[in-house]
């Protein structure tokens, strides 16, 4: 899967292949449209301790503390205070068509990545205050609590709990 890391405002284009017993390999692009043969491909390992995400990327070592929830989130890189959007392809892509028609407007709540919806906390029909919690998606073994973007009544809901979503996915929307 092709990703775009951007830390501190530097993006970076990265695939990351799943190897068997574990392991994975990552390969560093020149850019967004780069085949994906060009880029230098580093062995990766990721181990957890606690809060501690060690990752191993070819010779270099990286303990990495997250704060927040992906797509964006605040990280402790070896020591070191970073911002840090993650966001895949597919996440890129959908963001696209969805600046293009028009939906991700101010009452849409939209998942931020692919994931799994866990519960929804809403029906159509009720009243919602700006900053509520409407729905819960599980992706990448956590679950994020989605929030109303603002007050108003629920018109839509668009998915059942069990839905495998993408992302950027509509899941409700506020009216």
């Amino acid at each position: 899967m092709r990703y775009f890391v951007n830390i501190d405002g530097v993006e970076h284009v990265v695939e990351v292949a799943e190897l068997p017993g574990g392991h994975h390999e990552v390969r560093l692009l020149d850019s967004a449209d780069a085949d994906s043969a060009s880029g230098r491909v580093l062995p990766a390992r990721l181990t957890r301790t606690g809060k501690v995400r060690t990752l191993q990327l070819g010779e270099r070592v990286l303990d990495v503390v997250l704060e927040g929830e992906l797509p964006e989130v605040g990280a402790w890189l070896s020591g070191r205070r970073a911002r840090v959007t993650v966001e895949s392809a597919r996440m890129r892509a959908a963001g696209s068509v969805r600046s293009k028609s028009g939906e991700g407007s101010e009452g849409n709540v939209l998942s931020p990545m692919p994931g799994k919806v866990v519960k929804l906390l809403v029906a159509e029909g009720d009243e919602v205050t700006a900053g509520m919690p409407v729905v819960v998606v599980e992706a990448m073994k956590m679950e994020n609590e989605l929030a109303a973007p603002r007050a108003g009544v629920v018109q839509k809901v668009h998915v059942t709990p069990g839905d495998a979503v993408e992302g950027g996915a509509l899941l409700v929307t506020v009216g």
